[in-house]
């Protein structure tokens, strides 16, 4: 218990803080939780001393999910309202990649399909659809 950094008192690094919030943050936005999180944590951040005195609460259910000396740390940091917002600010910022991402990677696909249709269209091949089609379309004649 002599390695908790929460008994020690002292705050994370700037860098480190930035790192678990990093995490955290992935970890809500890989989920697809980013509106129930950004809603709770703007409701909770008045609050944040009183929700950081219940993540010590919650600590043995947590810790599946990050080691003792991570969720001490996230504890301390959750204290101060700043680093809830910063939490919120980094959430939204990783949702914003993610989306521009997922955008990029459909207009991708969506360009392969296009010219994989031209080409067999020069190459005179049809896809099953079209087949069909025109077999429908010469029966009804």
């Amino acid at each position: 218990m002599r390695d908790s950094v929460y008994l020690d008192g002292q705050m994370p690094s700037p860098e480190r803080q930035k790192e678990l919030l990093e995490k955290i943050a992935h970890q809500i936005v890989k989920r697809k939780l980013t509106v129930p999180a950004i809603m709770f944590f703007e409701s909770i951040k008045p609050l944040s001393f009183i929700g950081s005195q219940g993540m010590v609460f919650l600590q043995p259910f947590v810790q599946a999910f990050f080691n003792r000396k991570e969720y001490d740390e996230i504890t301390l940091m959750m204290e101060e309202r700043e680093n809830v917002e910063r939490l919120i600010c980094e959430i939204e910022r990783q949702e914003a990649e993610w989306q521009e991402r997922e955008r990029r990677e459909r207009e991708e696909e969506k360009q392969k399909r296009a010219e994989e249709k031209v080409q067999r269209k020069v190459e005179g091949k049809r896809t099953f659809r079209e087949w069909l089609r025109r077999c429908v379309s010469i029966s009804r004649r």
